[in-house]
């Protein structure tokens, strides 16, 4: 059986935001509030960066240097624009144009290229690069709905409805979170998509 899926509002959990404000008025001080915050983080952390695997490309394991670079002083600087004193949005950058210069030439010596970006790039322009490239306002494409672990990168609210796409999702097995194959193969000879777009992101399973 295939489902489909609207468009609908997202709000916050209220029973996980109504049991943080019973934690808080439990407590007794601000550094209570304080470690409480920091208890979380702290189970997060042996829960998810030890006992899980995580598939997201984003999610990947970072090693003790990395963390500690994420940690200093330089982690928390907004840095906006291109290396030098005058492409800079922000002033007191110059270490930072250091670091930076130094990423963009180990970059270019380890692709052995002439140019390299060392700023990251998520998924959201990542997949909007490939719509600019491969796609004209208009064509159809066909990707699953966000309820069925799509990317709302390919979907009306991102990217892919930004580039005028005409977007019809990808029919779904509700029951077994597959794709349903037959209605796939159907819709997609009827309509010929210009690109068929399966990237995943949302867990379909609780952990």
């Amino acid at each position: 059986m295939t489902q489909s899926v609207s468009p609908s509002v997202e709000v916050h959990d209220s029973a996980i935001l109504a049991q943080a404000r019973s934690l808080l008025d439990a407590s007794e001080s601000p550094r209570d509030w304080a470690n409480a915050v920091l208890d979380a983080v702290k189970r997060n952390d042996e829960w998810r960066g030890q006992r899980c695997i995580n598939l997201l490309a984003p999610e990947a394991p970072t090693s003790p240097t990395v963390r500690a670079l994420l940690a200093s002083e330089i982690g928390t600087r907004a840095a906006e624009g291109h290396i030098g004193r005058v492409n800079r949005w922000f002033a007191g950058t110059q270490h930072i144009d250091e670091v930076e210069a130094l990423c963009v030439e180990l970059l270019k010596l380890a692709f052995r290229c002439r140019y390299a970006d060392h700023r990251l790039m998520g998924s959201m322009l990542g997949n909007l690069a490939v719509y600019q490239a491969l796609t004209q306002p208009g064509d159809t494409i066909m990707s699953a709905a966000q309820p069925f672990g799509g990317h709302s990168s390919n979907r009306v609210d991102g990217p892919a409805g930004t580039r005028g796409l005409q977007i019809v999702d990808v029919p779904f097995d509700a029951a077994e979170l597959e794709v349903d194959l037959d209605a796939f193969a159907q819709i997609a000879r009827h309509l010929r998509p210009k690109l068929v777009v399966m990237g995943m992101s949302m867990t379909l399973f609780p952990l």
